[in-house]
């Protein structure tokens, strides 16, 4: 069965602990050429783009944000992968797919999963790992892998 008694609604929640996380690791950032092109075609301005943007002096950047609006949206993301964790979790067992014991062995497991990822309680990301993946379509840290 795999869960559904939320009909899967869970998956939004970890759908913008995403796009907050993208957010913190776009700001203030350069928006790449490619991303720039894609956005100018999508609203139908491709005919003008390379007329427009070639050799262009000024860079565009995503919004910056100040250091507490930040530590704010890293907490966000945070709070957001615990509640995604929680609900996945009851889904399960309220689905039948898992007992009450597995929720409470699985819930431990992810929970500390999770505070492993995060040890500070917050997202957070070294900075000069992080570069725009044109196939991954976003910004996101490269890790040494």
């Amino acid at each position: 069965m795999s869960g559904g008694a939320f009909d899967y609604k869970q998956h939004l929640i970890e759908m913008i602990a995403d796009d907050i996380e993208q957010k913190i690791i776009e700001a203030g950032r350069e928006i790449p050429e490619e991303v720039l092109k894609k956005e100018w075609y999508a609203y139908g301005y491709g005919y003008g783009y390379d007329y427009y943007h070639t050799g262009r002096t000024n860079k565009e950047t995503y919004p910056d944000y100040n250091r507490q609006t930040i530590a704010i949206m890293k907490r966000a993301v945070y709070v957001l992968r615990m509640a995604f964790i929680y609900v996945q979790r009851i889904d399960w067992m309220l689905s039948g797919d898992d007992g009450e014991g597995d929720l409470v062995e699985r819930l431990k497991e992810e929970l500390d999963e999770l505070r492993t990822r995060y040890p500070s309680g917050r997202f957070t990301f070294d900075r000069k790992k992080v570069r725009y993946d044109d196939d991954y379509g976003h910004f996101r840290e490269i890790t040494d892998e």
